[in-house]
């Protein structure tokens, strides 16, 4: 039985709002929820680390831009923004397994669940998965879904709370539980602990974003634009002649292309230019080459 992962939308850009007035927390709240009726499932949203405050995600500039400007006219309050932040994720690097057990199994009251879990690496792009060897009596199919959701928790809170964890197979291999003390919500919460300590034993990779986007630039600043990628975290895909010089394809990781503009246009005094949008292309661990 391998009940359905559930896989929230995972954006590489965020940028967080609040309301200027308490009072008005409300009212930015609401017109969260409807922007994100209005554009589901792609617009997402997720409460920030203070009271009132709220991040809002997307998967490039322009995009966030746009939908934040969204949520401001709706909410028609004075708000105070955020810089664009960079979200990280994590995949684990080897297999791990652990164990979380809530309660005791002969105390007298209180939810007992236990849950052990195995994590495996999974290839870039290909997501998460979950699935169960736990089987027994028809109150378990309750205790699976409920396991699969507090796996989903873990993974959208990430580690440590910094950045979501993706590309995992979760098998859960192990567990017991009390014919009348335990419920799907202790399993949850168990399955949450479970993971993250499976996350600790199989140590993680933390992976970023990395985009593709086209450079316009005159035929001398191919080659010094295309050397200075791999300073970035960056690489060329392929490139082509223009009417006005040569458009380069490259891989940047999102942090390296949000200041890359400048950077651009100083070693080009000028005549190098980012053309359209990113486009997200993979999670990867990005390595930078020093100058030489």
């Amino acid at each position: 039985m391998s009940p359905p992962p559930i896989v929230p939308p995972f954006h590489p850009l965020s940028q967080s709002v609040a309301a200027q007035r308490a009072g008005d927390a409300d009212a930015l709240a609401d017109a969260l929820v409807k922007c994100r009726s209005e554009a589901a499932p792609s617009f997402t949203f997720a409460k920030g680390s203070s009271a009132g405050t709220f991040r809002i995600e997307a998967d490039t500039p322009n995009e966030l831009a746009q939908r934040l400007a969204d949520v401001r006219a709706k909410a028609a309050v004075p708000t105070h923004v955020g810089p664009v932040d960079v979200q990280s994720c994590f995949t684990p690097r080897r297999v791990g397994e652990a164990e979380h057990r809530l309660g005791a199994a002969d105390a007298a009251t209180g939810a007992f669940a236990v849950v052990r879990l195995r994590i495996v690496p999974r290839s870039s792009g290909e997501g998460n998965i979950f699935e169960t060897e736990f089987a027994g009596p028809p109150q378990i199919d309750a205790f699976n879904t409920a396991v699969a959701r507090g796996v989903a928790t873990a993974c959208s809170e990430g580690v440590e709370g910094e950045g979501r964890i993706i590309d995992t197979r979760t098998i859960f291999i192990d567990g017991a539980f009390h014919a009348s003390r335990s419920t799907p919500a202790a399993f949850e919460r168990a399955a949450t602990a479970a993971m993250h300590a499976a996350c600790a034993a199989a140590t993680m990779r933390r992976l970023d974003p990395l985009v593709s986007v086209d450079i316009q630039v005159g035929r001398d600043h191919v080659l010094p634009v295309v050397n200075d990628l791999a300073v970035n975290g960056g690489n060329e895909i392929r490139r082509r002649l223009a009417a006005s010089g040569v458009v380069v394809t490259v891989e940047l990781p999102m942090r390296a292309y949000l200041v890359y503009g400048e950077h651009l246009a100083a070693m080009t005094k000028g005549a190098g230019k980012l053309i359209g949008e990113p486009k997200l292309t993979r999670w990867a661990e990005v390595r930078r080459t020093d100058r030489r």
